[in-house]
C-alpha cells in the first residue's frame, strides 16, 4: 500500500469577463459540456454544501466516479472543494481544489491549486495534473464557442 501527495498549479487566461468564466463552473448545462466525458453522467448543486458527481467509462474501460462537495464558493472570485476519485468503485484519489477568478486586462486569469493524496498507484499525480490541463483548455474552446 502506497500513498504519495502533491501539489500542483495551473493557470489558463481566458478573453472573457471573470462572471463568464465563473458561470460556466457554476451552470449545470455549461459546465457539462466541457467537463464530462462522452457516455457519462453529470449531476451539479452547485452552492456551499453542495455535491457535482461524473461519471463514465476510462480509456481503459473503467468505471470512474468523480465526486466533489463544495466548501467555499466566493461568486466569480473563488471557488473551494473537496473531491474523490474512484475507479471500479476502488479509490484512487482524495483532493482539495481551489479554483481563482482574476479581471487581467479584457479577460480573467484562471488560477487552479490542487493538493492530492493519491493511493496504492490507482493513479497518479502527473496523470491527474495532464487530466486538468486537458479540461481548462476544454473550458476555454467552450468560452470561444
Amino acid at each position: 500500500m502506497t500513498v504519495k501527495h502533491a501539489t500542483f498549479t495551473l493557470e489558463r487566461v481566458y478573453p472573457v469577463p471573470p462572471e463568464r468564466v465563473f458561470a460556466a463552473w457554476a451552470d449545470p448545462a455549461a459546465k457539462a459540456g466541457w467537463f464530462t466525458v462522452t457516455g457519462g453522467g453529470h449531476s451539479l448543486d452547485f452552492r456551499v454544501g453542495g455535491r457535482e458527481v461524473t461519471t463514465g467509462p476510462s480509456d481503459d474501460g473503467k468505471r470512474m466516479a468523480f465526486a466533489s462537495n463544495y466548501e467555499d464558493i466566493a461568486e466569480n472570485e473563488r471557488i473551494v472543494y473537496a473531491s474523490t476519485l474512484s475507479a471500479n468503485d476502488v479509490l484512487a484519489t482524495v483532493s482539495v481544489t481551489t479554483v481563482l477568478f482574476e479581471a487581467e486586462a479584457d479577460g480573467t486569469r484562471l488560477t487552479l491549486i490542487e493538493q492530492g493524496t493519491f493511493l496504492d498507484g490507482h493513479e497518479e499525480p502527473s496523470w491527474r495534473e495532464h487530466g486538468t490541463g486537458c479540461w481548462l483548455d476544454d473550458l476555454g474552446k467552450a468560452l470561444s464557442a
